[in-house]
């Protein structure tokens, strides 16, 4: 194999980036699904303060979610977008560090970004290639509905592949379905270029779950395209960072700027491994695909620029 294909990914971003950690990282378990669950442990996806409260979660790993205080944020998200940033606050909370059989108080409430940032960040300072990916799974495992969910894919130097995991809540599916949340089966996921591709051609026959209310599908997607693409380069972007170029005009694309996005869904479905050499190559690739912003950033740019133009 290729060492070009998986060396990128040894690297860090500043997502991924451990810092004073590194070392209390790489000794954490070899066993990936050890360390999968382990990892897990830490977390609680913000979902569930939102939900009746599950007595099987709650007696099985949780503890009572009334006892999370009142004052703490449910979705820490926000506060937590740093593989170092998570780290710190889980010493913080509870400085055994990571330790299984922790209730809902001693753990950060984030979501599937950021495990798999933290999980992507573990196996780099262990010297495993690894890399964040962003786009749909499907939870109920008969392939009718999808939602939109982040991963990872680690290369198994042993059967030279990379394996599909998602380090981001219990799913159990050693016992529920036969097969492990540390080594997903392929239809599990899809990719946010494969959704995007077949909403485009009129393909995709799937139930889609986004989690912003009332936003158009295909304009969700292309937020999730661009997620992945950025994760496909080391750049684990936060889901409020998005091409700046896009900002309150993604219902204004011209015909050709949506065969842009098609092409860049092409490239991504069909050769993930080749897009991070592109990037350093500037191949194929259009330079507004790499000017971020994110909401609150556009917001207070326009306020300063209508400024500006009242001025003049």
């Amino acid at each position: 194999m290729n060492e070009k294909v998986y060396e990128p990914y040894l690297e860090t971003s500043v997502y991924t980036y451990l810092g004073a950690y590194r070392e209390y990282m790489a000794s954490l378990p070899e066993d990936i699904p050890a360390l999968g669950r382990l990892v897990c442990d830490q977390l609680t996806h913000p979902t569930l303060f939102y939900t009746p409260p599950s007595p099987y979660l709650e007696n099985t790993y949780f503890g009572k979610f009334s006892s999370y205080p009142k004052e703490r944020f449910k979705d820490e998200d926000e506060l937590f977008i740093t593989a170092a940033a998570m780290a710190a606050e889980i010493f913080r909370l509870d400085e055994r560090g990571f330790v299984t059989g922790k209730d809902v108080t001693k753990r950060i409430s984030v979501s599937c970004r950021h495990a798999s940032v933290l999980f992507s960040a573990i196996l780099k300072a262990k010297g495993i290639p690894c890399r964040s990916r962003a786009g749909f799974m499907d939870f109920g495992n008969n392939g009718a509905s999808y939602t939109e969910h982040w991963v990872n894919e680690y290369w198994d130097f042993a059967e030279n592949r990379w394996i599909l995991v998602d380090a981001d809540g219990y799913y159990e599916y050693e016992r529920r379905f036969g097969y492990s949340q540390f080594d997903l089966p392929r239809h599990k996921f899809l990719t946010a270029s494969e959704v995007w591709l077949g909403l485009r051609n009129n393909s995709f026959n799937k139930k889609l779950d986004l989690y912003s209310s009332g936003q158009d599908i295909l304009e969700g997607v292309c937020g999730y395209l661009f997620m992945d693409f950025h994760s496909l380069m080391n750049n684990e972007i936060f889901y409020s960072h998005q091409p700046k170029y896009l900002h309150r005009r993604f219902h204004l694309l011209s015909r050709t700027e949506l065969e842009e996005l098609d092409n860049l869904a092409l490239l991504i479905q069909q050769n993930p491994d080749d897009v991070i050499y592109k990037k350093q190559k500037r191949m194929g690739l259009h330079e507004k695909f790499f000017i971020l912003t994110n909401n609150d950033m556009n917001e207070l740019c326009d306020f300063f620029e209508a400024k500006q133009s009242e001025s003049l």
